[in-house]
């Protein structure tokens, strides 16, 4: 382990750290450089600096109440703008960091939330989001124009609380109705965990057509997947998949071959109990969620663990049952800001935590200058 924290510091930071400053939170702990740092949190609108006018606030003597997030999953970062996947709520919060407005995603056209579990953006605006109260994906354009779903909408009354089974309405030819946790997209498909029938569906973008599922070998042990959860696609469309209830990670490459797995099951480093978000950086370092450690593990390409981190509860940096994880190197400079004197930042880490008084967490990987 101590080999491992050396070798990713080394790849990160010039050289050794100086004296810490007490109220700034680095991994590695001292005395190894620094990697990465807590910048700030977020969770509501008050976080923002905006917001409810104060002069309003001051004329009528009122303090209006503040929009809060309340048990957040998906995240996705877009042009300035923060998505968050807000299960309580039944919403997605949008947390724009220049103009510091707090909103929510409204759509047009039907397709209204029930339990939008996860949320990915294309380059192009079109906004993805796994709804579990539907068993959906939830296609929206660039204005929040409802454009259509995958999957059967579910046959649900009252409205099920989330993780419970939902009555679904039957599909020919499937075992069983789409049950999406996550979605993303990689060129021309789009990726789909399937929580009913363990398995990753492979849809056309354009016509939304299935095109295969993932394993495509059901016969192959190594590639089987038992509770598949969350996703991330690396630079070269290769497909990463938590399996909650496999206790790891499983890499699968663009034809959906199986190619690796990271972690087991356990709770030392290195292994799982509740593996959720997994995202996956431009170095090929991959970053996966353990709720029940709450802490956030990183691996490098050939799964070998580089380090972890997170903080108790009660911490300014507490990871409280963590949810999800995102990779950002767009937003970069609305976040140096909060970066310790000297230390530059390469890229965003950003985690969701469903509880605590912290629900979205970010954190910056950099080196030393």
């Amino acid at each position: 382990m101590a080999a491992a924290l050396l070798g990713l510091a080394t790849g990160c930071a010039t050289g050794p750290t100086s004296k810490p400053v007490s109220n700034f939170i680095f991994y590695p702990s001292p005395p190894d450089a620094p990697c990465l740092q807590f910048l700030t949190s977020f969770s509501g609108e008050k976080d923002l600096g905006g917001g409810v006018s104060k002069f309003a606030a001051f004329v009528t003597g009122i303090e209006p109440p503040q929009r809060l997030i309340s048990k957040p999953y998906g995240l996705a970062l877009n042009r300035g703008q923060l998505y968050v996947c807000d299960t309580s709520q039944g919403a997605v919060a949008i947390l724009d960091l220049e103009k510091r407005k707090f909103s929510y995603l409204e759509p047009k056209g039907g397709g209204q939330m029930r339990i939008p579990i996860n949320i990915f953006i294309d380059p192009d605006g079109t906004r993805y989001v796994a709804d579990r109260g539907h068993n959906q994906v939830l296609i929206y354009g660039p204005d929040d124009t409802y454009q259509g779903a995958i999957g059967e909408k579910a046959v649900v009354n009252p409205l099920p609380t989330e993780g419970a089974p939902a009555t679904t309405a039957s599909v020919v030819g499937e075992e069983k109705s789409l049950r999406p946790t996550d979605v993303a997209v990689a060129g021309n498909r789009i990726y789909v965990t399937d929580l009913n029938n363990n398995c990753v569906r492979v849809y056309h973008k354009a016509n939304r057509e299935l095109l295969f599922k993932i394993p495509v070998n059901p016969k192959d042990e190594a590639a089987k997947l038992f509770a598949p959860t969350n996703l991330a696609i690396d630079a070269q469309n290769r497909l990463y998949v938590s399996d909650f209830a496999g206790f790891c990670v499983k890499e699968y490459d663009t034809d959906g071959k199986y190619l690796r797995t990271f972690g087991r099951s356990g709770d030392r480093p290195g292994e799982f109990a509740r593996p959720k978000g997994v995202a996956v950086d431009r170095e090929g370092r991959v970053y996966v969620v353990d709720a029940a450690a709450q802490v956030i593990q990183i691996f490098n390409a050939e799964g070998r663990l580089l380090l972890f981190f997170g903080e108790p509860r009660g911490s300014a940096a507490s990871l409280d049952l963590p949810a999800k994880v995102v990779i950002d190197y767009d937003h970069v400079g609305l976040f140096q800001q909060y970066a310790a004197p000297g230390f530059q930042l390469e890229y965003l880490v950003l985690a969701s935590n469903q509880f605590g008084d912290r629900k979205v967490s970010v954190y910056g990987f950099g080196r030393k200058q």
